[in-house]
């Protein structure tokens, strides 16, 4: 427990400004920015009635806080309303670290939470945090682990390199927009048709899905510090099918977040234009959401984890040490049988069906 003078609390509008204050470090934005990022994720989520989160004050000051992230999750036929949780920011004060309180906040929403929402899931711990989430009882689910389509053009390889040293945002650089035969490459969501093409697709009986409707789709991509193109394929102006690519701003690379399909083969037909514009030196997409149909896509496609030139790239944290997905029930005290919803256990990845999208970080 934190030493005296500490008091935990769940959030509240008020709390709003101070909260910015104490995230300044780990948000290295504009004010303007910040605000949008924070009324986007806490705010105007739909998937919660109140912005969730825990904060720490010390003799009336805040110094302390830890959000949270609320995705809705469907299993078929059985529930099409199961909110999860993801533990987003934390942050705590410099003169106030190394006393006790990210584990006391995320004690206290274990207490706040555990009547409301059934599971924890962490997408985004890294070597500092999670020692700090398994201590308090997270369990690992998957290895998160991408797997990666690299040109084979040597000239490619010489711009990956001089990008990555310029600090370069060459692939938003390479994206042209517009219609190519019945490609359509945006700058924009068609929540409309996005929605009507994952209700086409329907969601895979026994298994624990992200919920995406057209709310969903209105809200997910208005992500103020994300930048994304979006690939429909056509047919007049119906979309058949769609994949989104979330493109980093210092990187020649992207990485598919979303995607979706009405007919089959549409993904394949949507991915073999992708690779063929050159838009992207390095395209990846974690493994853990990928299911056997597209796992084979993307074999087809080129898409590898130990590709042939992976000693020529500079390799991420995530290819020297691979980390975990993590997962842990709401409650304090907790059995096996609390990772069981609607009947399916969720302590296994292949009762899972994820998609990158479902992380505040996509």
């Amino acid at each position: 427990m934190p030493d005296q003078g500490y008091e935990i609390v769940h959030f509240h509008p008020e709390h709003k400004y101070e909260v910015m204050d104490v995230l300044k470090p780990l948000w290295n934005y504009p004010r303007d920015i910040s605000e949008a990022l924070f009324r986007w994720k806490y705010i105007d989520n739909p998937n919660a009635e109140a912005p969730l989160g825990i904060v720490a004050f010390y003799n009336g000051q805040l110094v302390g806080f830890r959000g949270y992230f609320a995705d809705r999750f469907v299993i078929k036929g059985r529930n099409d309303k199961i909110i999860i949780l993801h533990p987003g920011d934390t942050c705590v004060n410099p003169s106030h670290q190394r006393k006790g309180l990210s584990v006391a906040m995320g004690n206290m929403a274990m207490k706040f939470y555990t009547s409301i929402f059934p599971l924890f899931l962490n997408m985004t711990c890294n070597n500092k945090s999670l020692p700090g989430y398994l201590k308090i009882g997270f369990q690992p689910l998957h290895e998160k682990v991408y797997t990666k389509q690299r040109s084979f053009n040597p000239l490619e390889i010489y711009r990956y390199r001089m990008a990555q040293r310029n600090n370069f945002p060459l692939a938003a650089s390479r994206i042209k927009f517009g219609q190519f035969g019945d490609i359509l490459v945006s700058d924009s969501p068609l929540p409309e048709q996005m929605a009507s093409i994952i209700k086409a697709q329907g969601y895979l009986p026994e298994k624990l899905s992200l919920y995406q409707d057209q709310d969903f789709f209105e809200w997910r991509y208005r992500n103020p510090v994300c930048n994304y193109v979006f690939y429909y394929l056509m047919d007049g102006n119906t979309a058949l099918g769609y994949v989104v690519i979330a493109i980093p701003s210092n990187k020649p690379g992207g990485a598919i977040v979303d995607y979706g399909e009405s007919e089959d083969q549409v993904m394949q037909r949507i991915l073999k234009f992708i690779i063929k514009s050159g838009n992207f030196i390095v395209l990846s997409i974690y493994i853990y959401g990928v299911d056997d149909k597209l796992k084979k896509v993307l074999s087809d496609l080129g898409f590898s984890i130990n590709h042939p030139l992976r000693s020529l790239m500079k390799k991420s944290p995530s290819e020297q040490s691979p980390l975990p997905l993590l997962i842990r029930p709401v409650k304090e005290i907790f059995t096996e049988d609390d990772f069981i919803i609607e009947g399916v256990d969720l302590h296994k990845i292949d009762n899972w069906c994820l998609k990158p999208i479902c992380s505040d970080a996509a």
